[in-house]
């Protein structure tokens, strides 16, 4: 039976699954198509989180060594964090209002302005959720053994998933007849779920810890040269960022691109997260089911690397045979490499810490796979808008997929140069055991 805290702390996920799906789906697809902003001014603030990715491992070290906010080491980052989330949701739907605005000749408002407007909105949100989360998952760290973590990592993020479907349907359903004053219910809906589930998820969770507990002598530059200095780890964050560029570039283009080739609606798009969903929600069936058993996770991060090649191709077929099945299909497919990447090399990262470093050791991964996902949203904008042409929209959408699909087999070679015994973890254990040793357990 799964522990009822990691239930709790399942919820987190969940309401997460609202936000990504309005930030990085509906909204992003509505500027670009509806409104008709460039892509790559889209791209632009999709990607703001690689700029503010560094305080993954700065705040994750930090709480490693917190120890004067009423004795607790995660929970006053994950406060700060939420907020500054709800709060770049709560506004979110002026960076429609604003950037349409700016393109109304009737309307005296600069784009620039509006721009620089909505920048800040997309950053405030990008901090927090580089804030939050990494406070969360060092959070899971800490109260999980470390046979369990694998399994414990592919559960939450299965309720992110969940989220995901969930809101993708229930945005759909509500943008069938689309009207901005629906997106910015939407938006404000969202923002109110995923407050109340992050709260609900933390409470009482954090443990107290003791004023010296922990201490050490170490900065935060000697500390994270300590860990990248070694060889393997230097290529396994190599590995993480070239793998996210090939997975996720595609995440700003997918809606676009299935409005512009295949005709679809806004409502229809929405749908397309649903279908991605579903693939990671296979994934993280598979990892907490097999991984676990195996002496190392690297096996599955090349399969992960030779799925996600299939689902490009699959994807880029799409423009030549105009079939929703087979762009849904690639989709689902994109969703399930995208998953057994993800918890692979997370099961890697996790494994590899203890209370005192895992703030820093998940904060590292965080922000080489935040960096790489918010350059492949600026690499892909960028690539769909050069080009693309005014009789060939779909030129641009190609260019950016096969860029992708060489990111892809990159890193399935350095796989292959990692020998398989480096990352050896623990085998046949079984599951959701633990998180029972805190107050009110």
């Amino acid at each position: 039976m799964i522990n009822r805290r990691l239930l709790r702390l399942a919820l987190f996920q969940f309401g997460m699954g609202f936000s990504v799906v309005v930030f990085s789906g509906t909204l992003n697809r509505v500027l670009i198509k509806e409104e008709g902003i460039p892509a790559a001014a889209v791209g632009w603030l999709l990607s703001l989180s690689v700029f503010v990715a560094p305080a993954r491992a700065l705040f994750g070290f930090r709480s490693d060594r917190e120890r004067k906010t009423f004795g607790y080491r995660r929970l006053p980052y994950f406060w700060i964090g939420m907020m500054m989330i709800f709060a770049g949701l709560s506004a979110g739907p002026f960076s429609l209002l604003v950037l349409s605005r700016s393109f109304d000749l009737r309307v005296d408002l600069p784009f620039g302005v509006a721009l620089g407007i909505c920048t800040f909105i997309f950053l405030l949100y990008a901090l927090g959720s580089h804030i939050a989360q990494t406070a969360y998952l060092a959070l899971v760290t800490d109260m999980t053994p470390q046979r369990e973590r694998t399994r414990s990592v592919a559960f939450l993020w299965t309720a992110l998933i969940i989220g995901q479907i969930t809101s993708s349907f229930v945005i759909s359903f509500w943008l069938s007849d689309y009207t901005p004053m629906k997106l910015v219910q939407v938006m404000q809906t969202s923002s109110i779920v995923f407050l109340v589930c992050a709260i609900a998820a933390i409470w009482k969770q954090d443990q107290m810890v003791n004023v010296g507990e922990g201490e050490g002598e170490d900065d935060f530059t000697n500390r994270v040269w300590s860990i990248v200095k070694t060889p393997r780890i230097r290529m396994l964050f190599l590995i993480v960022f070239l793998g996210t560029i090939g997975l996720t570039e595609q995440d700003v283009l997918m809606e676009p691109y299935a409005g512009q080739v295949l005709g679809m609606t806004v409502g229809e798009t929405s749908r397309i997260t649903g279908f991605w969903g579903i693939g990671m929600l296979v994934a993280m069936f598979i990892a907490a089911r097999i991984v676990p058993r195996m002496s190392s996770p690297l096996p599955i991060t090349m399969v992960s690397c030779t799925l996600g090649l299939l689902a490009m191709a699959l994807v880029i077929g799409v423009s030549m045979t105009r079939s929703v099945v087979m762009l849904l299909s690639g989709v689902m497919l994109v969703g399930l490499s995208n998953g057994l990447f993800l918890i692979s090399t997370l099961s890697l990262v996790v494994n590899m810490a203890d209370i005192k470093t895992a703030g820093l050791f998940v904060g590292m991964w965080g922000l080489c796979q935040t960096t790489a996902t918010g350059l492949s949203n600026i690499v892909g904008g960028a690539i769909r808008d050069v080009f693309a042409s005014p009789s060939n929209p779909i030129a641009g959408y190609t260019a950016a997929y096969t860029v992708e699909m060489l990111m892809l087999c990159v890193a399935f070679v350095l796989l292959l140069t990692i020998p398989r015994d480096s990352f050896a973890t623990s085998r046949g254990q079984s599951a959701f055991a633990g998180l029972t040793d805190l107050p009110g357990a």
